[in-house]
């Protein structure tokens, strides 16, 4: 049997999601459809739904009773790019339309401890380009899905502190397509494979004021060793010399991936002006520097008794990034609260020779808006939409020289959700 084992740290791969990149690397923000309508502003400490179970567990405390919240946030993408050389060579990477759903399930266990549990997908990117693709080799495809489950305790340790933590239970799959080079050979390449790992996550609340609210959180990095397969097209006996038959290498071969997700901590602050109006303001941190490059390293079973090896490595050398975002919430009736915010977002691409056209990241900014319906005491509704607007140095490079700029890096999106409190 044809065998090859993967050793690749293909983050792209691996810890992401159902969607579409669209935050920093391939972060997925999006774990409120309410919170999206400020640009993630103070998300958790604000207390208006309970997506703090993932974004900061110390929040679950602003929540009496049991309470259920389900939603989504659906994504469209504007990935345009022009060839330096040639027009028939424009491509748009934008692939379908996709939704990133989450849940989440909070219950006051008594005065002091409270009960969480978040369904998520926190990482993602869905890029698609045709197989023949001028600039194949700096990725055709990606489709990729991670769910997080993710149970929560919280404890009230006074009226200013609050504290809580979680762990994760964490399945990603995912199928990556690229031209690549192997043992030498230009050869159409497709990962797919899928794993659940573990990960863990803290957050503390200050509340100096009834009306004025810190948080900050951190989330670990999560290390998947995944199984799968390796798909291996486009070689042939010509290209392999010496008679080898090159059916040893084309099809279908066992797989396996070790892959980490970044960690990230976020600070937040909420401020309830008055009974009309509340300010809001995040800073978020992620790991991006640990996502150095692609490796994937192998051999194949070949018939006669020996073993041939295999590799392919991309290079990413990805730095750090940050978000900043500020907005507000202004209640103008007790049925109807209009919010919005502003944010913008670093990218981790240091070198822009390493950026990749499956994900072809850039600085961004954010702009969104929101509403929400309060139908009864126990029942409410949310809307927002943001755009996030690629700036900035958006060029892609192959083989050392540059063959074109993404003109456009944009996503539009559109969230809805519901809150029930029993």
């Amino acid at each position: 049997m044809k065998n090859i084992k993967l050793a690749a740290a293909i983050a792209a791969a691996l810890s992401a999601v159902a969607g579409t990149a669209h935050a920093a690397g391939f972060q997925l923000t999006e774990q409120s459809a309410l919170a999206l309508g400020r640009a993630y502003a103070g998300v958790g400490v604000d207390g208006t739904d309970i997506s703090g179970v993932y974004y900061n567990p110390a929040t679950m405390t602003l929540h009496k009773g049991t309470k259920v919240q389900a939603g989504g946030v659906g994504v469209g993408l504007n990935l345009e790019f022009s060839d330096d050389h040639d027009e028939s060579h424009d491509q748009n990477g934008r692939g379908a339309e996709q939704f990133i759903p989450h849940g989440f399930f909070t219950h006051q266990i008594n005065d002091s401890t409270w009960f969480g549990l978040g369904i998520t997908v926190p990482f993602g990117m869905g890029t698609e380009y045709g197989d023949h693709w001028a600039h194949n080799t700096t990725g055709v495809s990606a489709n990729i899905i991670t769910v997080d489950f993710n149970p929560n305790i919280a404890w009230k340790v006074n009226e200013k502190f609050s504290i809580g933590a979680g762990v994760s239970l964490q399945y990603a799959q995912a199928d990556l397509k690229k031209q690549s080079t192997i043992i030498g050979l230009s050869a159409m390449s497709e990962i797919d494979a899928d794993s659940t790992a573990w990960g863990w996550n803290v957050g503390l609340m200050w509340s100096p004021l009834e009306n004025l609210r810190f948080g900050l959180s951190y989330r670990s990095n999560v290390v998947h060793d995944a199984e799968g397969t390796l798909t291996l097209e486009g070689i042939t006996s010509h290209d392999l010399g010496n008679g080898v038959n090159a059916d040893m290498f084309n099809g279908t071969h066992d797989g396996f991936a070790t892959v980490e997700a970044p960690a990230w901590a976020m600070a937040t602050a909420a401020w309830d002006v008055n009974d009309l109006l509340s300010l809001y303001a995040t800073f978020r941190w992620a790991n991006w520097s640990s996502f150095d490059q692609l490796d994937i390293e192998g051999t194949v079973d070949l018939p006669i008794g020996i073993s041939q090896n295999v590799s392919s490595t991309i290079k990413n050398n990805w730095k750090d990034t940050y978000l900043f975002s500020v907005g507000g919430d202004l209640r103008l009736t007790n049925f109807w609260t209009l919010r919005g915010g502003i944010g913008y977002e670093t990218s981790p691409i240091k070198d822009p020779k390493t950026r990749t056209s499956i994900i072809p990241d850039a600085n961004r900014w954010w702009f969104a808006v929101g509403s929400s319906f309060k139908w009864s005491e126990q029942f409410s509704t949310d809307v927002s939409f943001a755009h996030l607007h690629g700036v900035g140095e958006r060029n892609l490079w192959e083989d050392g020289k540059k063959v074109g700029r993404f003109r456009r890096l944009d996503a539009y999106l559109l969230g809805v959700q519901m809150q029930y409190q029993f």
